[in-house]
């Protein structure tokens, strides 16, 4: 059944009987309810009426009630087995209970009593994209358009299908004509929805939400849907109105509860007073969470686990192993009940020669955690004593994919539920399971809080501990880890050599961009600061006025985020921080537009210094800003996450970048902008130590043996 509870096709009047066509009125008009009442009235009369007994039973499918329609159609069948319409409903209500075998054995008796049965071609197709067969699914999907062009459900379905395999832009085109066919149809309005989120075009995406409520208004997952675009939109308050609004009419809905509590987490704050409330209010929310997925709760918990995480907690200077902790308890105890239901349990490994490593990763494509960490380790493993099996969870394909692919013995994509993962996974029995990262990708959320491998683990694509139960190492770097750093994680902390990666430089390509073009004075000291809003942390704000206070005429130069409410906001604190100081802010901030790897180095190539984000660093940045020969200026943290750029520089030998705290910070920014001999100097050391930092491979033998001996 679709969402809507919509069947695909409407009741067949039966043979003229003046109850039973009053009754298939009603129920052809949506009045269900006036429709059930005569049909009983027809069956207390006449017991073997098989038309009441079959559209009775419609009318329990569409309440959801699947087995006693099953039992209601089946004896409606067993008088009249070839009856096309009731093996059709009568497919519907299999594929509801989830029996997929028995609901594709209706479905193909159904077309083969009738060839022209577009709804059964169309819900053939729901059963191949249930069982993830989604090249199945959208032949028949489009088999149904074939016969009939106008059947708005069948161009749904096939948008659905197209979405879930990463074609947008397909189903965006898909949904479109559903909704020119049908501009009622509630569900093609919300799946469009969803595609634009996907794209993170927030713009179509929240009034296509807003146009579903309008047509469903008893549609939660509308009202979740949006509210999540105002969380990544940083709008709390609105996000938090619209999952209250859930849960108000809910009450039992897991993921309702858990927006609510995931909420607590602004993106951007406008104080560093409000870090430590949101904080408090997440903590307090995670226990009474706890509290409310009792034995009977906790069995739907799992599909709440991943939809939202605590990604935001690492932009904090704080440690916060105790309450992930608190939150990977949770999450592993709503995660093991649906895996124990499941029954998906660890195989012992086979014995062989070679040890199987599992990597699983939403990244390994060009992003940054591929680049950074990921590609290193797969190209330079031996694989006379390793055998990779690699689980792509993102169906993006690139060269960087391809690359990935030829490294693995096992290359795994395209898949879609959590348990068809979960069963790709332990198919071929694991030594060791690694996630580059835990907190990006919400299916690597779900699947880490699983025990698939007997040894698993994770690593600094996501900069901070996992506080998940079922994950047993994380691996981490000399580089980038201070002393006693093993309080920092519920994990084993396990730190390869040197920056533990085996990084390739990049192809330093530069596009030439025209500062004044920019509104750039070219004259001046130029900072790129090129973090994300979310890693500037308010506390921090003062350091760029008191740069400025020192220098004069300079610019810092800060990057329209693509969602440019994030920007906005954290514009409008730093002209708070300016106007503080007495300085004007358009004198010295400049937000630039996001520009591609090739502008921003020529536009590095052109800068005075790279400031380097406090509290949460850059690796990726801050290499390719020594890739172009641009001093860094980064402050050390406690954590490992402020801590990456540090390490570049020590694994340089240029410490002297590396301010112990904000006051040192400014300095060495004023530093750069005024002393020419010193920034020249510093140009020079990078071209000539840049070097150590490429192909280095003693952390993949480091990750070599840590295998062999967990293994």
């Amino acid at each position: 059944m679709s969402l809507f509870k919509r069947l695909a096709t409407k009741p067949t009047p039966p043979a003229p009987q003046p109850a039973m066509e009053l009754a298939v009125a009603h129920h052809q008009g949506g009045r269900i309810d006036e429709a059930e009442a005569i049909y009983r009235q027809v069956l207390d009369t006449d017991p073997g009426n098989l038309d009441a007994l079959h559209l009775l039973g419609v009318v329990s499918l569409q309440r959801g009630k699947a087995q006693e329609a099953v039992d209601l159609i089946s004896q409606s069948l067993a008088e009249r087995p070839n009856d096309p319409n009731a093996l059709n409903h009568l497919g519907e209500a299999y594929r509801f209970l989830g029996f997929l075998d028995e609901a594709k054995t209706c479905f193909e008796k159904a077309l083969a009593l009738k060839e022209d049965f577009f709804q059964a071609y169309n819900n053939l197709g729901n059963v191949y994209q249930a069982g993830g067969r989604l090249d199945m699914a959208m032949s028949w999907y489009q088999k149904a358009l074939e016969i009939n062009p106008e059947y708005a459900e069948a161009h749904t379905n096939l948008a659905n299908a197209l979405q879930e395999s990463g074609q947008c832009d397909a189903a965006i085109a898909c949904y479109e004509r559903a909704l020119d066919l049908r501009p009622d149809f509630a569900a093609a309005s919300f799946n469009l929805g969803n595609a634009y989120k996907s794209l993170r075009r927030y713009d179509d995406a929240i009034p296509r939400f807003q146009k579903t409520i309008s047509l469903n208004p008893a549609l939660t997952e509308a009202h979740l849907a949006l509210g999540r675009c105002y969380h990544e939109l940083g709008e709390r308050d609105r996000a938090m109105e619209c999952f209250r609004h859930v849960a108000s009419v809910q009450p039992e809905n897991p993921e309702a509860r858990w927006a609510l509590v995931l909420t607590e987490l602004a993106l951007v704050h406008d104080d560093h007073g409000a870090v430590e409330d949101y904080r408090n209010s997440f903590a307090r929310g995670l226990h009474e969470l706890e509290r409310w997925f009792d034995a009977d709760r906790v069995k739907t918990g799992f599909i709440a686990v991943g939809t939202q995480q605590p990604f935001y907690l690492a932009y904090h200077e704080e440690n916060n192993r105790e309450i992930l902790s608190q939150y990977g308890r949770l999450c592993r105890r709503l995660a093991e009940v649906w895996q124990d239901e499941q029954r998906l349990a660890v195989r012992k490994p086979k014995p062989g020669k070679r040890i199987r490593i599992g990597l699983v990763s939403a990244h390994l494509s060009d992003h940054s955690v591929w680049h950074a960490l990921v590609k290193g380790w797969c190209q330079n493993v031996d694989s006379a004593r390793f055998e990779l099996h690699l689980f792509s969870l993102n169906k993006t394909v690139d060269r960087e994919t391809e690359i990935a692919e030829s490294c693995a013995s096992r290359f795994i994509q395209g898949l879609v539920r959590p348990q068809q993962w979960a069963e790709a996974i332990l198919a071929e029995p694991l030594d060791i399971l690694i996630y580059p990262e835990i907190g990006m990708d919400p299916m690597a959320a779900k699947l880490a809080n699983l025990r698939l491998a007997p040894v698993q683990a994770t690593t600094w694509g996501h900069p901070e501990t996992s506080g998940l139960p079922t994950i047993d190492y994380y691996i981490s770097a000399a580089a980038f880890e201070p002393a006693g750093a093993q309080n920092n994680y519920t994990e084993q902390l396990i730190q390869l050599p040197n920056l533990g990666c085996c990084y390739h430089p990049l192809d330093v390509v530069y596009e030439d961009i025209s500062l004044a073009d920019l509104g750039i004075d070219a004259g001046i000291p130029l900072f790129v600061c090129p973090g994300t809003p979310f890693k500037y942390a308010p506390q921090h704000d003062w350091i760029y006025p008191a740069i400025a206070r020192e220098l004069g005429a300079c610019r810092f130069i800060f990057f329209r985020y693509p969602l440019e409410t994030l920007s906005r906001r954290l514009m409008q604190r730093l002209e708070g921080a300016f106007a503080q100081a007495g300085l004007a802010y358009r004198d010295y901030v400049v937000e630039v537009p996001w520009l591609s790897k090739p502008q921003f180095n020529s536009l590095m190539r052109q800068a005075t210094g790279f400031l380097d984000t406090i509290g949460f660093s850059g690796f990726n940045t801050a290499i390719q800003a020594i890739e172009c020969g641009l001093p860094v200026v980064t402050r050390e943290s406690r954590f490992l996450r402020g801590r990456l750029a540090s390490g570049v520089l020590r694994r340089i030998s240029m410490t002297e970048l590396i301010a112990e705290s904000e006051q040192k910070y400014v300095d060495l920014g004023v530093r750069l902008g005024r002393d020419d001999a010193f920034r020249a100097v510093s140009q020079e050391r990078i071209k000539q130590s840049r070097e150590v930092l490429y192909d280095d491979i003693a952390p993949v033998r480091s990750l070599e043996d840590f295998c062999v001996r967990v293994a």
